[in-house]
Order: C-alpha cells, then sequence, then structure tokens
C-alpha cells in the first residue's frame, strides 16, 4: 500500500456484503430519479400528441378576421404557417342535416383534418366528406349528392376527397361537409377562425401583443390553444400554471426521496465505524485525512453505482414505452421504445454525487471531531442518561419487545432518516395517486352507464321498440327510455353486426348516434394517463419497499456485534426475533402514520382545489398499513438467519 487513500478500496472488498447494501441503496435511488424523470418526459410528449390530435397545432387564433388582419399577420417573419376555417352554417345532404365548413388547404393537417383518399375540393361544385358517412350510405370518390346550402339554393356536388373521422360528429350522426373556395366565398360565414403557429422560439406572448396593439384586435377576439402553450411555458393561465407547480411539488418530493434513501443507508454504514477511524487516529491521520479516505469510498462506490441506476431507470422506462406503444399506438406509433431522457439521466447523475458526497462527509465529519481514545474504547457512543426510567414499555410488552422499541425511538437520526422515507412514499402515492382523475386531467371517461349508441326521434319512439332492441344480443338498453331518446351500450364482441342488428330494427324517422369512436377516443387519452401515474405510483412503491429492506439489513448487520453480546448473555433467537421484529415495524408504522396523515391533507387539498368531491381513502390507508408491516417483517428474515448462524465467540471478538 503506497498510499494512506488505498484504505478505503481495501476497506469495501474487505467488507463485501455491506459495500453491497451501501451500493444498491444508491443504485435504487439513481433508478427511481432517472425512472421518474425519463417518464415525465415521456408523459410530456404524449401530453402534446394529445393536445395535437384535440385541439390542432397553433397557438392563437383570432375570430372573424378581416382581410387586412390576415394579410398583415400571414406577412409577419416569425409567422410558420396560418390558416381560416370558416363555419359555413347548417346545410342539407340528400336531404339530411350536415354541417358546412371551408379549411385552408395549406393549415388543415394542423388541425388534424386529414385527406385519407382523393384531393381536397378545387372547383366549385366538388366537396370533401368524412369516411363513416361514405361508409355509411356506400359512396365513393366521383359519386354525386345533393348539397342544399345555407343559402337555401340546392345543386349536386361531386365527391372529390375523403378525409379521417371526427368523433364528435359521429357521435352527432351529422357529417361535416367541406367545400371549395370559390363555392365559400358565395356564403356567409357564421363564424371564422384564423389559426396561427409560430416559429420555433419565438415568445408568444409577446408577438400576440403586437398584433393585437397594431391591428387594434380586442382581447374577446383572441383564442389560445392552452394546452400546448402550457406545454411550452408560454401560457397566462393562472389554472394550468398552478397544475404545473403541483408538479413541481410531487416531483420535488421524488428527488427528496432519492437523497433520503441515499443518505440513509450511507450513513448508517459510516457511522458505525466510528472505532475504526479512531483507530486510524491513533496511528496518526489527521481528520483532514479521515475525511479524504471517506470521500474516497463514496467516489468509488458512486462510480460502481450510478451507471447501474441509470440502466435500471432506462430499462424502467423501456416498460412503460413498450406497454404504451402496445396499448395506444395511434399515438406512440412513431414514438422509439428504446428512447431516453438526457434530463432524467442528468438528474440522476446529480442526484447520485451530490447525495452520496453529502451522506458520507457529515458522519466522516463528526467521526474526526472524535478523540481517537475515546473513538477506539467506544465511550463516546455510550451515554448515560442521570433520569431515572420510568419503565413504561416494560409494564405493557415482554421485555424484548420493550427493547426492540427502544432502540428505535432512542436512535433519533435513524429513526428520523427510516420514518421520512416512508413517509415520503406514502405522501407521493396518495398525492399522485389524484393524478388518475379525469378532473385533473380535464377528460371524460367511459363509465358503466355510457352509452356507445344513441337513437333519437322527433316523432318519437315506442316501448315495442325498446323490447326488440333489448332482445338483439350484445345489447343493453341504459336507464328507463324516454320518447324521443334511447341509449344502447354494446357488450358484445361483434360491435359491428350488432350495430348493423340496431340499424335494421329502426326506421328512416329515427337517427342513429355512434358514439364508440368518440368514447375510446377519450378512454384511450385517460389510460394512457393512467399508466404513466399508475408506473410513477409502482416505481415509487417498489423502490421504497426495496429501500426499507436495504436499510435494515445495513442497520442489522451494523448491529451484529451488538446483538452477538445479547446472545452472549442468555436472549434467546425467539427473543432476538422479537426484538428486531419490534423494532422495524416501529419504524414502519411511525412512518406510516406520518404517511398518511400528510398524504391525506394533501390529497384532500388538491381535490379542493379540483373543486372535485373528496371522501376519506379508507382502502388505500388499510392497504399502505398492511403493506408497511409486511415489509417491516419481511426486512429482518433475511440478516437475522444470517446472525444466528454465526459463531457468537467470533462477532464479539471481531473487529
Amino acid at each position: 500500500m503506497k498510499n494512506y487513500l488505498d484504505l478505503a478500496p481495501k476497506y469495501l472488498s474487505g467488507h463485501k456484503n455491506k459495500t453491497r447494501l451501501t451500493v444498491l441503496s444508491v443504485v435504487m435511488a439513481v433508478a427511481l430519479v432517472v425512472g421518474i424523470f425519463s417518464m415525465l418526459d415521456a408523459l410530456v410528449t404524449f401530453e402534446k400528441a394529445q393536445v395535437l390530435k384535440s385541439e390542432g397545432n397553433y397557438h392563437i387564433l383570432i375570430r372573424n378576421p378581416t382581410q387586412n388582419e390576415i394579410d398583415t399577420i400571414e406577412s409577419r417573419i416569425d409567422v410558420e404557417n396560418s390558416g381560416i376555417l370558416k363555419d359555413l352554417g347548417e346545410g342539407k345532404i340528400n336531404d339530411e342535416t350536415c354541417a358546412l365548413g371551408y379549411m385552408d388547404g395549406n393549415f388543415s393537417g394542423n388541425l388534424n383534418i386529414v385527406l385519407v383518399e382523393g384531393e381536397a375540393p378545387q372547383k366549385d361544385h366538388e366537396i370533401m366528406l368524412e369516411k363513416w358517412y361514405l361508409d355509411q350510405l356506400a359512396l365513393h370518390i366521383g359519386d354525386t349528392v345533393n348539397i342544399a346550402l345555407s343559402n337555401g339554393i340546392a345543386d349536386d356536388y361531386v365527391i372529390s376527397g375523403v378525409i379521417n373521422d371526427w368523433g364528435a360528429t359521429k357521435a352527432a350522426s351529422i357529417p361535416f361537409v367541406f367545400v371549395s373556395k370559390g363555392t365559400s366565398e358565395g356564403l356567409s360565414a357564421v363564424t371564422s377562425q384564423y389559426f396561427v403557429l409560430f416559429k420555433e422560439g419565438v415568445n408568444i406572448q409577446n408577438a400576440e401583443r403586437e398584433i393585437a396593439s397594431a391591428l387594434n384586435i380586442f382581447e374577446d377576439r383572441v383564442g389560445y390553444n392552452e394546452g400546448l402553450l402550457a406545454l411550452m411555458l408560454q401560457t397566462k393561465n393562472n389554472r394550468v400554471l398552478t397544475f404545473y407547480l403541483i408538479g413541481v411539488v410531487l416531483f420535488g418530493l421524488v428527488l427528496v426521496t432519492g437523497v433520503v434513501m441515499i443518505y440513509n443507508t450511507f450513513n448508517i454504514s459510516v457511522m458505525d465505524r466510528v472505532r475504526q477511524f479512531g483507530l486510524l487516529r491513533c496511528i496518526g491521520a489527521s481528520k483532514k485525512q479521515i475525511r479524504r479516505i471517506v470521500r474516497r469510498e463514496s467516489l468509488i462506490i458512486s462510480l460502481k453505482a450510478i451507471p447501474i441506476g441509470v440502466l435500471g431507470g432506462m430499462f424502467i422506462t423501456f416498460i412503460c414505452s413498450g406497454i404504451l406503444k402496445i396499448y395506444n399506438p395511434h399515438l406512440f406509433g412513431d414514438i422509439s421504445i428504446f428512447s431516453f431522457s438526457a434530463i432524467g439521466i442528468g438528474a440522476g447523475v446529480l442526484t447520485g454525487f451530490l447525495t452520496v458526497f453529502i451522506a458520507s462527509m457529515l458522519p466522516a465529519k463528526k467521526a474526526a471531531k472524535v478523540s481517537p481514545v475515546n473513538a477506539v474504547i467506544g465511550s463516546e457512543t455510550v451515554k448515560i442518561s442521570g433520569r431515572q426510567k420510568q419503565g413504561v414499555l416494560t409494564r405493557l410488552f415482554p421485555v424484548e419487545i420493550a427493547m426492540g422499541v427502544n432502540n428505535a425511538i432512542n436512535k433519533n437520526r435513524t429513526l428520523i432518516l427510516m420514518t421520512s422515507s416512508i413517509a415520503i412514499s406514502i405522501i407521493l402515492f396518495l398525492g399522485f395517486s389524484v393524478l388518475v382523475n379525469p378532473a385533473f386531467m380535464g377528460m371524460k371517461t367511459d363509465e358503466s352507464y355510457t352509452p356507445d349508441l344513441t337513437l333519437t326521434s322527433d316523432q318519437g319512439m315506442t316501448s315495442e321498440l325498446s323490447e326488440k332492441l333489448s332482445q338483439i344480443e350484445g345489447v343493453e338498453v341504459l336507464g328507463k327510455p324516454v320518447e324521443h331518446l334511447i341509449d344502447l351500450q354494446l357488450s358484445g364482441k361483434n360491435d359491428e353486426q350488432t350495430v348493423s342488428e340496431v340499424a335494421a330494427v329502426i326506421d328512416e324517422t329515427i337517427t342513429l348516434h355512434d358514439k364508440r369512436q368518440m368514447n375510446a377516443e377519450a378512454d384511450n387519452a385517460f389510460m394512457t394517463i393512467a399508466v404513466f401515474i399508475y408506473g410513477f405510483v409502482a416505481v415509487i412503491a417498489l423502490i421504497s419497499i426495496l429501500n426499507m429492506i436495504n436499510t435494515m439489513n445495513t442497520s442489522i448487520v451494523s448491529r451484529s456485534k451488538y446483538l452477538a453480546m445479547l446472545r452472549a448473555v442468555g436472549m434467546s433467537d425467539k427473543q432476538l426475533n422479537n426484538m428486531i421484529l419490534a423494532q422495524s415495524i416501529t419504524y414502519s408504522l411511525t412512518g406510516c402514520i406520518i404517511g398518511c396523515v400528510l398524504g391525506v391533507l394533501l390529497q384532500k387539498k388538491l381535490l379542493d382545489f379540483l373543486a372535485t368531491d373528496w371522501s376519506f381513502p379508507l382502502y388505500q390507508i388499510v392497504g399502505i398499513t398492511v403493506i408497511c408491516i409486511m415489509t417491516g417483517t419481511l426486512s429482518v428474515m433475511g440478516p437475522l438467519k444470517k446472525i444466528k448462524k454465526t459463531v457468537i465467540s467470533e462477532t464479539i471478538t471481531s473487529l
């Protein structure tokens, strides 16, 4: 050995069990941070895709613009693309109600008006229709339909193109008919909206103020794509900013969890070696050298653990991305499951290095201050209280259980670290569970009473029709049918065949509204969010359970000499089990109580903010309590078996 710093790797290699537990703790904490932040990055990607699909790819819109306003905005150097959408009112297509409109071809893709077949209407007597309507009437490109425009003029129009289905118009059973620019100019628009997409890097709020000021556009004529602007952090909406603040608080707790995990295990490991540091002081090591040895150990542990933790976090992200790609291919079909988040990896690496450094230096600083003689004989760690003990615990419990509870309570630092780790995990679970709430995401999801089909008729429907519908296999009539409306839910596997059977029962006076696509879109969006949030919760819960098991392992291994002395003076294996189990469950229940109280308060505050009814989460609390007790029990089984197998005399005489 040429340098005193070579003691660091020699100690780590000579105490493989302790080193392995410390490395595992750092790995879990880094994996937690990398996994959570990488999943957050994927969630932002999903949210953006969802916003672009539901709201469109634009930043602001101007209602009922003049030609001068359009020309001025279009000529701006900071505008990437723009286009106008006109609502031309209602018309009739083959004597059925339809919605008439016009959209600039260069901007139609930004509003998810996708041409799937044919071409956009160019001539006056050409139109573009949704695919579901063509399929319903068995129409094709080139066919002619009769359309009565909003001005009352009826004429024949040729179908020139087919666009993708819109869930809302399909559910309303009112097709959207797009006409050519020439036809739209001959009609009076009910409303028109001019959509504007700015170039990347533009300060949108400043650009919007410049446009409004230069053209004297009042605030009520300006609209915003709030979802997209929120993801770009350019929104003025206070409610959206508050949602972001909630997210920052929750993910701040994730970082705190990772920090506590690393500090907890490393603190126990280093403080157990006060006597070894005292021996080094006896042979001439300075306080600075003691700190440098511990710092070198932390560097070695970091270099081993952090890369493994980063890979573990990336693996978590890989699994989550794979599930989403399979579950929702429409939104995630083009996203690579091997993608990774630079922010997540950077956060994990930074958290790992900084926390290990802090966790190693604080105990080392304390050890360096201890007198060499006191550190060797252990007198610095023995403190005799002058106050007479009341023995309350021994009156309530057997002596070994009282000793276990007393050990947990008297070690304030360990108690705080252990309980805070458990409490933060519970707070995160209860807090994140609020996010799996349609009110938080602004979504409407499919419930057990949500209809797949709705029948409406101005002339009324008879009870005989309701009975016929209920006899169709796979059809359930929801609620009590009223005269002008019947809601149906489909339960069969072959939905298309069932819909055909329903259509065959009704006559031309009844309109069939197919809401399946709209329901499916809402369900997919919500379930994708749920996969993310429950993924967060699952990762946090798993890492927290493993951390508690790992910490208890480290704690018991570091106290092996103390436990051997208890066995030497007559403590039986059963009493040893009860004492360690009582100590572990004390940690678990203390953290459980604190976490549940604070978590319930946080959950209630979040739901109050959302103006959503709150009820006490009894089942969640019971489940959390059971898991905490089970984890506390399982965490001590492994190390206790190892201690019982060791020879008492060898443990006591070993350094």
